[in-house]
């Protein structure tokens, strides 16, 4: 997925508090295959979008943190594997755009 835009209630300014921004969100995810043509044995791609959107409602500091929580929540979804969450905040700098990236790899069963 990619551009995934949330408004979101992050940062740890004053002035960010309490305050929804924008965050565009990259994520990639490595998954299993499903046995069969089948949206059930799959991963539904709007529950990405769903998943960021319930994060945003809570206010986070760090955009670390947020990539994190998501990057969590996706391997709680059976097939997938590992979620890569590129994060950005286009209002964090005057002069450029604040961003992080989060790997995270499901352990071995």
């Amino acid at each position: 997925m990619r551009d995934l835009r949330v408004e979101a209630l992050i940062g740890v300014l004053g002035h960010e508090q309490g305050q929804r921004q924008p965050l565009f969100l990259d994520v990639e995810m490595d998954v299993l295959t499903p046995d069969a043509d089948d949206l059930d044995q799959a991963l539904d791609y709007r529950l990405v979008g769903d998943l960021a959107e319930e994060i945003a409602v809570t206010q986070i500091g760090l955009v670390e943190v947020f990539a994190e929580r998501l990057a969590r929540r996706l391997l709680d979804c059976a097939p997938v594997q590992s979620a890569r969450v590129h994060l950005r905040k286009p209002q964090a700098l005057s002069n450029g755009m604040a961003g992080t990236e989060v790997t995270l790899t499901r352990a071995p069963a």
